[in-house]
């Protein structure tokens, strides 16, 4: 037994030394920093300080809304706050059958399932449409729940170069599988902020006899002219073939969704593993996630005003002469280079009372460390202008900029 852990122990060493690393010079930071988010608001206490957040998920401004709350205090209320099982046996209630309806809905599909998390969506669909023989194609940042499910699936993996179609098609015509051929990309990058192209990959999709599946979970609630995802930005003029996203981020709950054909769900639900073995979703988290999408279609206005925050927000930031990338989105990224480079910035940015934090190699290419910016609909325009002159004098006291 000795032995064995020794050589346990002897895997965990690049994790310690590459903590050590970051603390280099005393220049500690946890890894794991608490938040005290203040509901409704966007302000968050660090170290008994309040502290405006500009690195949040909640797009549409709804976590914390009355509306939202009281809607799972109900179903807490009426179910309990366990779901009792898997959906198969105990766990389905009628909450579950809405939500799945209202998903449905959003995402102008015939049917939906509701899965525990985006990722056990992603693991769970890819599982069960694919596996040894078939061959999937993933753009090269896909997130890593999309890569995770292709490989437990035991279909061949292909790569292409980031939202470049015509390498996508060269991928496809060097493939000799004769399985079923597919294509998955994120709608929104949630490193970058930029969108998929997808009446392009549609048309390599369709020429090259492949399905194409689109991962929604940063575009709901941010892009479109109702909010609703990636189809709707484009007009409802390219379609895709599988859709899902998540219910934990412009929808402040949590839980993955899949939406498609009658055929696809049914499927889906005797088939994705972790549909079948996981509990199913709590009762107040499926209808604060209910809530939220009603909220969404009856107040398009928190999708307009993030997109026009975030349009100005970007252009003052890039007219300053920082780099944001590709950004076309509510997720704007402030690349400034190394790790190091980006911890000093995101600690420099909280000295002054705003939180950017930080993502690093390799969650992001070496030399493209950055902070993560979010802007939701409850930022308000003093907000913006806060945060503004607070990332723009803190790039230059950490010579990313100059005067």
């Amino acid at each position: 037994m000795t032995a064995a852990l020794d050589k346990l122990a002897q895997r965990f060493v690049p994790t310690i030394e590459r903590v050590a690393a970051l603390e280099h010079n005393g220049k500690r930071r946890q890894s794991f920093v608490e938040y005290h988010v203040e509901p409704k608001t966007v302000h968050t206490m660090l170290n008994g300080k309040r502290c405006l957040m500009m690195s949040g998920y909640s797009y549409l401004g709804l976590n914390g809304d009355a509306r939202v709350s009281a809607a799972a205090q109900r179903a807490i209320d009426c179910y309990g706050t366990g779901s009792h099982g898997v959906r198969a046996l105990a766990g389905s209630i009628a909450l579950h059958r809405e939500l799945e309806a209202a998903v449905a809905h959003m995402a102008n599909r015939e049917a939906a399932i509701v899965f525990g998390s985006g990722y056990a969506a992603n693991v769970g669909t890819t599982g069960a449409l694919v596996g040894p023989g078939d061959t999937v194609f993933l753009d090269k940042i896909d997130h890593a729940s999309i890569v995770d499910g292709c490989q437990l699936s035991g279909a061949e993996l292909v790569r292409f170069r980031h939202n470049d179609p015509a390498h996508l098609e060269a991928r496809l015509q060097k493939s000799t599988s004769d399985g079923l051929r597919l294509v998955i990309v994120d709608s929104v990058y949630s490193m970058d902020g930029d969108v998929a192209p997808l009446p392009e990959l549609r048309a390599v999709c369709d020429r090259n006899n492949a399905l194409l599946m689109v991962d929604e979970a940063h575009a709901l609630g941010v892009i479109g002219q109702e909010g609703r995802g990636i189809e709707d930005h484009f007009g409802w003029s390219t379609g895709v073939d599988i859709k899902l996203g998540t219910l934990s981020k412009a929808i402040p709950s949590v839980g993955g969704w899949v939406a498609g054909s009658e055929e696809l769900i049914a499927h889906l639900r005797y088939r994705a593993r972790p549909f079948v073995f996981s509990a199913a979703l709590p009762p107040a988290q499926a209808a604060a996630a209910l809530e939220s999408i009603r909220i969404l279609e009856t107040e398009p206005w928190r999708v307009t005003q993030t997109q026009d925050s975030a349009r100005r927000f970007r252009s003052i930031l890039t007219s300053r002469g920082m780099n944001t990338g590709d950004s076309e989105t509510a997720i704007v990224p402030l690349i400034v280079g190394s790790d190091e480079q980006a911890y000093a910035y995101s600690q420099a940015c909280a000295d002054r009372g705003v939180i950017g934090l930080p993502v690093v190699s390799p969650a992001v290419p070496n030399g493209a460390s950055r902070l993560r910016i979010a802007i939701t609909a409850a930022h308000r325009e003093s907000d913006i202008d806060t945060a503004l002159e607070v990332f723009l004098d803190a790039a230059v006291a950490c010579d990313l900029l100059r005067v």
